[in-house]
């Protein structure tokens, strides 16, 4: 009698895996465009749920949900040039699984530091304000 133990590999994704290794070059694209277009989406949200009034909603949970996916943007290029130029074979589906591992992992960081980051944007937005008030032209 054989005893089959369920154990997880990265080489699955769901059922879905044939399709995404079959996909290639491709994965790189449509991931980098979801990531790219959800930003997008997030940011109708935000301008109606502004509209409707619901600021602390908008500033508590869509607003950091979009500087995680602007930071997984921008954190996921350089693995993924590793992954596509140095190790080849590397799958689609592991790639995904670096994209996904990235994002969480922003998130979090923005979900602790989410004051600290408030205040740093402030201050440079009054930084911004007074280097144009010093340099208008009277």
């Amino acid at each position: 009698m054989k005893k089959s133990m369920m154990g997880f590999s990265f080489n699955t994704f769901f059922g879905h895996e044939n399709q995404i290794n079959n996909l290639g070059d491709q994965v790189l694209i449509y991931g980098f465009a979801g990531i790219i277009f959800s930003i997008v989406a997030l940011l109708f949200v935000s301008i109606v749920i502004r509209k409707l009034g619901l600021k602390s909603f908008n500033s508590y949970f869509i607003n950091p949900l979009m500087l995680s996916l602007g930071l997984t943007l921008l954190v996921a290029i350089l693995p993924t040039i590793v992954f596509y130029v140095v190790a080849s074979d590397i799958s689609g589906v592991k790639i995904m699984y670096s994209w996904i591992t990235i994002f969480i992992g922003m998130l979090f960081f923005v979900g602790f530091n989410l004051e600290t980051i408030k205040k740093c944007l402030n201050e440079f937005g009054k930084v911004t304000e007074q280097e144009e008030f010093r340099n208008r032209r009277r």
